[in-house]
């Protein structure tokens, strides 16, 4: 069993007056090979977390977030090519709705008006 440590970006706009950084010691077996399925795990530990997944294949595109600085899919990252501590936080330049939930309305007008 591996420890990890995550920090993950959380806002409720219900119940908080501003986002803040949650940070989480995880004991992964070995089965979470990728970091959806870390989410998944801490989703089932934490009901209030809240993210977008659908295909788990990187087609969809709607688990994506900032991992570790950088623009990624939660359902391509293996958990063996990141870090002990992993800094998750919502698409950057986008509107949050909550926790790593971002508002992607103005991004589909812009997609259909092309």
């Amino acid at each position: 069993m591996a420890k990890r440590t995550i920090q993950i970006y959380r806002y409720n706009p219900d119940t908080d007056v501003k986002p803040y950084m949650q940070t989480i010691e995880i004991e992964l077996d070995g089965s979470e090979r990728m970091l959806l399925d870390v989410l998944t795990k801490l989703k089932a530990i934490d009901p209030t977390l809240s993210y977008r997944r659908s295909c788990r294949e990187g087609i969809c595109g709607s688990d994506a977030m900032n991992i570790n600085g950088k623009n990624g899919l939660a359902c391509l990252v293996n958990m063996l090519t990141l870090p002990d501590t992993i800094v998750l936080k919502p698409l950057p330049g986008l509107p949050v709705v909550r926790d790593l939930i971002v508002d992607m309305t103005l991004f589909f007008k812009q997609y259909h008006s092309i």
